[in-house]
């Protein structure tokens, strides 16, 4: 789900990767389907502290756009971190610019560019430095992760470094 729950409409963003994934838009309008969750942790209900981090590897921004939402609806100060390799790969860059627009500068959207050479903005990947220097509060920080496998095993690593306490991160597996 990548929109905030309000009970009247839910918005699925679904990358195609197998055969399943690959059908979804040949779905006919009218056409039964049973959905199940949230189920975890990785929810606005379970954040704690008035400051987040978020991070997004790729199409990992799914939820994490959802949450921010939440988290804005929420009163949070927000900052968003979002990877990809190039722009032409960023998921819901309008609909985050749209956001951070609209909450009142509790919303700050940093997209990082791994391999595109005319970005002027952040690039290179999410490392300490980079966190440390974006979030320099980040141990006064909830924070949310959802990444590809090797990235998130990489950021855990590194939030723990910075002083994360482990009650204050949040993580949303997927593999591609």
């Amino acid at each position: 789900m990548s929109c905030r729950p309000d009970g009247k409409q839910i918005w699925l963003t679904i990358k195609r990767l197998g055969d399943f994934t690959r059908r979804i838009p040949y779905l006919k309008p009218g056409i039964t389907v049973i959905l199940n969750g949230p189920h975890g942790v990785f929810t606005a209900r379970h954040c704690a502290l008035p400051k987040v981090l978020l991070i997004a590897g790729g199409i990992g921004i799914t939820p994490i756009r959802a949450l921010a939402e939440e988290l804005i609806a929420a009163g949070r100060d927000i900052v968003l971190v979002y990877a990809n390799r190039n722009r032409a790969a960023m998921v819901f860059g309008r609909e985050l610019d749209d956001l951070a627009r609209t909450a009142a500068g509790r919303l700050r959207v940093i997209p990082v560019m791994s391999a595109d050479a005319g970005w002027a903005g952040e690039q290179g990947r999410i490392d300490r430095d980079r966190l440390a220097r974006l979030a320099p509060d980040i141990r006064e920080r909830e924070v949310y992760l959802c990444d590809p496998p090797a990235m998130m095993k990489l950021l855990r690593s590194t939030l723990a470094e910075l002083g994360v306490p482990r009650i204050s991160l949040h993580y949303e597996r997927f593999a591609l």
